[in-house]
């Protein structure tokens, strides 16, 4: 990299007129930003109280065009554009701010002004076509073998897109440098935005639901190139990783590592040929003038039908058109939200009435009757925390970002940059599949019960990743349906189902997890508990916690077949029906004894300690006697000696002064010496 900043400069000026044909489609805008930081337009501002409340300066996003003269002054040396073009007004919000030094990074007083899924109008099909990492060194210098088939790889991909549109001429390729971009007709998805313009949340939802099933489509589509293609798997490595704000690198501008620039690709004829910086004149900048203006002309209209065929393959089946399809979709969307909602609010109020009934005695409880109960702690973790200490190699890896981004430990990430945590909204992004979520999906990754961002995390892999987060030291009550709650099939349980009576015997610490036994019931084996008073004690202790549990305690007498187990809850919790009660017994008093045996081990440990100490302070007393009566003996002797002295003294002065003086010797002695001082 030996570009000077001057050639730079030049370079870029005289690349203007590519950016001003790829700054709109139609009159939608893009973003420009210089060197994959510079979001952002900033001027001061006369905001008395935003500039009170710290924030001197108001910002927007940048417009390719209109901006592009600050953003040419402030590029060191890679200039991006942004994938989607939006809708002018996302360009005219502006927000208060501040620049941190300290992190070099913007402060905003609410939300950043970066536009959203609403504001999309022309959306491609995009996708990051990178070469393997062992072969980006080598661009440039490529040996013949390997070049082709980088280029039948490219074809390919090519061809998928062209099955998505409907047609090859709605397909654009740019050579990267370290890879290739493919996009379809960026304006192939106007006439959806006019569809559901009166109807933003409409919007939404279909364009968020666009990338994502564009993105999953394309990654469908490297399982058929990498069959079809022998070897292209071992040189292309892509990332579909298409966003609402998905930077990539226009034509003609500077590869951060190697000094070459982006260049079109001819998609009826592909050829992957590197053009260094020192070779771009104006024939090439010629052609990346025409390549604008082709990607960025409303030709392809016509294309959303195949899109929304191919997207949505099921609902167009069923339905007249793309319209209708979007129309159907986006109410299938709302009612299972409304239905959510519905479910939420009946959920809520049980909850609220059954908090009545029991009057408050469940606030500390390790366990619950209620799911929201495990939701709502698990929303009141910060995720910045998972994401800091279990799922990054690095966090926090580029400071100028508005959002924290980090470094996955589930995958590689070449950037080190390719997620990030909202902080506001407690959630965090994988960039790469366009996908994320909440504390539980994230530790789930960190801990490899899901292996990618976009998968889903349900059933017992979301209760396993609560497990992890109660093992990482959060305090997460346990799930315990009681009596009488709902079923997930739409009735209700009789009675606490059986492993929800185990989960609560961890719980509440009447027997540990790996305490309890291997047992054979009707329908195969199961793990049941040790004996029938563990059983009986947990019970108990459901019910001080004040838990239904409809259950009734069993005795050694009884056998099995009187718990009255239900099918869902065929696991019996005392012996299997050869199994004879002494054996129960036994059992059961192994673990008591193993319980005892570990009280026992702890109590003579504290015994152990206290006696030593007491030991400490016996050696310690018995001196303090010794030193007592060495002191004693000398106050006895001192007195002694002063006495003897005394006497004397008062013997002469009474025969020569005071015969008649008939006190004793002793209440002399005390007369001249206090010995109380």
């Amino acid at each position: 990299m030996t570009l000077s900043e001057s050639a730079i400069s030049e370079h870029y000026r005289r690349a203007k007129p590519v950016y001003e044909a790829l700054a709109t489609v139609k009159d939608y805008p893009t973003i420009g930003l210089n060197d994959f930081v510079g979001w952002y337009i900033k001027r001061d501002h006369d905001d008395v109280d935003a500039i009170k409340a710290g924030y001197p300066q108001r910002g927007r996003v940048a417009h390719l065009e209109r901006d592009y003269d600050e953003i040419h002054d402030r590029l060191e040396r890679t200039l991006y554009a942004v994938t989607t073009y939006k809708t002018p007004t996302a360009f005219q919000r502006w927000e208060p701010c501040r620049y941190d030094e300290s992190e070099e990074t913007t402060v905003w007083q609410d939300e950043p002004p970066t536009p959203g899924y609403a504001d999309f109008r022309a959306v491609p099909a995009w996708g990051d076509i990178d070469l393997a990492d062992d072969i980006k060194p080598q661009r440039g210098n490529l040996d013949g073998e390997t070049q082709a088939l980088v280029e039948r790889s490219l074809d390919a991909y090519i061809e998928e897109y062209a099955t998505l549109y409907g047609t090859r001429d709605a397909v654009y390729a740019l050579d990267s440098v370290g890879g290739a971009y493919v996009f379809g007709a960026p304006e192939a998805t106007l006439p959806i935005a006019d569809h559901f313009s009166d109807d933003p949340d409409a919007l939404e939802r279909v364009f968020d639901e666009f990338l994502d099933r564009s993105n999953a489509w394309l990654q469908e589509a490297e399982t058929r190139v990498n069959k079809r293609i022998d070897g292209a798997g071992d040189v292309i490595q892509p990332d579909w990783v298409n966003n609402k704000n998905r930077q990539y690198k226009p034509p003609l501008s500077i590869h951060a590592d190697h000094d070459a620039v982006v260049t079109p690709i001819a998609t009826d004829d592909v050829r992957y040929e590197l053009r260094p910086f020192e070779t771009v004149d104006d024939t090439l900048i010629e052609q990346a003038v025409s390549w604008a203006d082709e990607f960025t002309q409303v030709e392809h209209t016509d294309c959303v039908d195949s899109l929304v065929a191919t997207l949505w393959p099921d609902l167009y089946e069923d339905h007249d058109g793309w319209r209708a399809t979007l129309e159907e979709w986006v109410e299938g969307e709302r009612e299972r939200k409304r239905e959510r909602q519905r479910q939420r609010e009946a959920a809520l109020q049980r909850r609220k009435e059954r908090l009545a009934e029991l009057d408050g005695t469940l606030e500390g409880r390790p366990i619950t009757p209620f799911k929201e109960d495990v939701y709502e702690a698990v929303e009141n973790i910060d995720i910045t925390e998972i994401a800091r200490h279990y799922a990054s190699d690095a966090y926090d890896t580029d400071p100028n970002q508005p959002r924290p981004q980090f470094d996955p430990c589930w995958r590689h990430s070449e950037s080190g940059q390719s997620c990030f945590v909202d902080e506001q909204a407690n959630t965090f992004g994988d960039s790469k599949v366009n996908a994320g979520g909440g504390p539980t999906k994230l530790i789930a990754l960190a801990t490899g019960i899901i292996s990618d961002a976009d998968a889903d995390l349900d059933g017992e892999d979301y209760w396993a990743a609560v497990d992890e987060l109660r093992n990482a030291g959060y305090d997460i009550p346990v799930w315990v349906p009681e009596a009488g709650s709902d079923r997930v099939d739409g009735g209700t349980y009789d009675q606490m189902p059986f492993w929800a009576v185990r989960k609560a015997a961890v719980a509440l610490e009447i027997c540990p997890e790996d305490a309890f036994v291997d047992r054979e019931g009707e329908d195969g084996s199961y793990e049941g508990f040790p004996g029938y008073e563990t059983y009986n004690e947990t019970l108990e202790a459901i019910e001080d916690a004040g838990l239904r549990h409809g259950r009734d305690p069993i005795s050694p007498e009884e056998g099995p077949d009187t718990e009255d187990q239900n099918e869902e809850d065929a696991s019996s919790d005392t012996a299997s029906a050869d199994s004879p009660a002494s054996q129960l017994d036994q059992a059961h008093l192994r673990e008591k004894n193993r319980l005892l045996s570990a009280k026992v081990d702890q109590l003579e440990a504290e015994l152990d300690e206290k006696t030593h100490r007491i030991d400490t302070l016996e050696a310690e007393l018995e001196r303090l006697q010794r030193e007592l009566e060495t002191v004693r003996s000398e106050r006895d002797h001192l007195e002694s000696a002063l006495e003897d002295d005394v006497l004397t003294q008062d013997s002469e002065q009474q025969t020569e002064e005071d015969p008649a003086d008939d006190r004793s010797p002793l209440d002399r002695a005390r007369e001249l010496v206090s010995f109380d001082q």
